[in-house]
């Protein structure tokens, strides 16, 4: 597996001038887990102030000569990570996944705009298949767009990808073609979108990136769902109030976002989420503390939801690091998202449950008297498998657990103690509105359209 380095973070994307190391930025920013060499997946921090500076001013090369790849730029928790650990993906213009890298996702993306601005304003209709684009007509077509890429990295797309934008461009005419717009990606009324979002979610902590609340890659935009950017949706004080600003404008289909995915058809499908809450009823059915083939709670760190479409694992997955404990979907043939300790809290919070503590890694290092008190009282309240007869039995065997167990089970049992305190139909509301979540259907989440 081929290392990053700092000579990859310096280059620029082709056919633009931004360079990879904005990948990193971005992605330590979002909070977006990094592949490692070692094949794991990791969220990083930056380890000082100095370092976090130099790499959002994009001063590499005082990077290379100051640290180079003998100290640590990063954290992940509190290990301590090189830039030579991480693995150079196709978004630093590695080996390209299945996904493709950022620069083609931003190519492609911007593309969408272009060419869905072709069908409104050059040709006024659907885009035939075979249609000869003109450079005059891709220029014209530009005015209106507002991307991250220049004209001369979207005019001469792979067949495949020039494809899937004219059908794209179809149905999204065919829809909406009665209104005005112009074609947005990354632009700054997406900004303004955005950094609302952000402002709001830094306070109620309820999605753990911007992707959980909207998928949404471009945005089309009239003149009035501009107005509406700056003087309304801007001014969300909650995320209840947020979403509601923002469906307003979506229904009025002035602010407009749109989630895609590469079209392999003309037969293009078309989908509105989040437009109208969700009807999805979760029935709660049982919380699993310790296995039916374990005999105690000390033989396992995690616990199960298990609910009326499966279960949800609740658990730390950050193997010796005291981080990452979140809970993990699970169905019959693969994992169904996931939801972290943050956007957990926010639901507990929206159903009047008692939010989790976000010190549970310092507890598992330097615990109290109060810590073993609320630990051991819970695990007896749900008469935990294995639970000794008295509190100071209790700590005598917590004593000899593993770090990671006392991280990771002390969440899940004061989680298991909470829902057993509720009434039924709470517990199956607050099922409900995790389950969503975890599957990115969450009712918290804002509106957009999908293509696909």
């Amino acid at each position: 597996m081929a290392e990053l380095k700092f000579d990859d973070l310096d280059k620029v994307f082709k056919g633009t001038t931004t360079k990879r190391y904005t990948v990193l930025v971005e992605a330590i920013a979002k909070g977006n887990p990094l592949s490692m060499q070692d094949g794991t997946n990791k969220k990083l921090t930056y380890a000082d102030k100095t370092i976090e500076k130099l790499f959002k001013s994009g001063n590499i090369e005082k990077l290379k000569t100051d640290y180079g790849n003998k100290l640590p730029l990063f954290k992940s928790g509190s290990t301590d990570i090189k830039l030579n650990q991480i693995f150079k993906s196709s978004d630093f213009g590695g080996g390209s996944g299945s996904g493709g890298g950022a620069e083609e996702t931003a190519r492609n993306e911007s593309s969408q705009c272009l060419y869905a601005a072709l069908a409104w304003y050059v040709y006024g209709k659907q885009i035939p298949e075979n249609q000869k684009i003109t450079k005059a007509d891709f220029t014209k077509a530009y005015a209106k767009c507002s991307t991250t890429e220049t004209l001369e990295s979207m005019i001469d797309l792979p067949e495949d990808w020039h494809k899937s934008s004219i059908w794209g461009a179809n149905k999204l005419y065919t829809l909406y073609k009665g209104k005005t717009y112009t074609f947005h990606r990354g632009s700054n009324y997406v900004d303004k979108i955005e950094n609302t979002f952000k402002r709001i979610n830094k306070v109620e902590g309820a999605f753990g990136n911007l992707n959980k609340w909207s998928p949404a890659d471009i945005y089309m935009i009239t003149e009035k769902g501009k107005t509406a950017i700056d003087n309304d949706i801007s001014k969300a004080t909650n995320l209840g109030d947020l979403n509601k600003r923002m469906i307003k404008h979506y229904k009025s289909g002035d602010v407009v976002g749109v989630s895609l995915k590469k079209i392999g058809t003309s037969a293009v499908k078309f989908s509105e989420n989040n437009i109208e809450p969700n009807k999805v009823d979760v029935t709660y059915q049982s919380t699993q503390v310790v296995a039916e083939s374990k005999k105690s709670l000390f033989e396992s760190m995690d616990i199960y939801l298990i609910h009326s479409k499966g279960k949800i694992q609740f658990r730390s997955f950050g193997g010796t690091v005291l981080s990452g404990w979140q809970g993990e979907g699970k169905g019959a043939t693969a994992n169904q998202g996931k939801i972290s300790l943050g956007p957990l809290n926010f639901i507990l919070k929206q159903n009047g449950v008692p939010t989790l503590p976000i010190d549970s890694a310092s507890k598992a290092t330097s615990p109290s008297n109060a810590y073993f008190k609320q630990f051991y009282d819970a695990a007896k309240f749900i008469q935990a498998k294995g639970l000794a007869k008295t509190q100071k039995a209790f700590e005598a065997d917590w004593k000899v657990a593993d770090k990671p167990w006392r991280y990771s089970k002390y969440l899940g049992i004061l989680l298991a103690e909470r829902i057993a305190r509720l009434s039924v139909s709470k517990r199956h509301k607050l099922m409900t509105d995790i389950y969503l979540y975890s599957a990115s259907k969450s009712n918290f989440a804002g509106p957009y359209a999908k293509i696909e």
